[in-house]
């Protein structure tokens, strides 16, 4: 949303009220969220401690996408606050070792 202050009403839907926002011209109505901030970081706590996201949606009584979208979300934050944040020097060099992974399909013997 974009947190606009300029809103027309628009009707109704579900029975909220539904408004736009002149600035942008999205549309969004008056109801309050479905899940809390506590609900939605206990979700994130339990996919943290290796619980499923189907467990966690059945726990919570949410649907697995929306437990998903919790944890992208929640994802780009902590990205965020990485990117800000100033590099430790430790001192030591940073080494980084690969191998080489070599992948072999077989082809089919039958031809057309």
């Amino acid at each position: 949303m974009c947190e606009g202050t300029d809103l027309i009403k628009r009707g109704w839907k579900s029975g909220h009220q539904r408004y736009v926002c002149r600035a942008c011209g999205r549309y969004c109505t008056d109801s309050q969220p479905k899940f809390s901030a506590q609900t939605k970081a206990m979700a994130i706590e339990m996919y943290m401690n290796s619980m499923g996201i189907r467990a966690i949606g059945r726990v919570l009584g949410a649907s697995p996408a929306a437990v998903l979208k919790w944890i992208a979300k929640e994802h780009a934050v902590l990205q965020d606050k990485l990117a800000d944040a100033a590099p430790l020097d430790t001192g030591a060099a940073d080494v980084i070792e690969m191998d080489e992974i070599y992948t072999y399909i077989q082809k089919n013997g039958s031809e057309r």
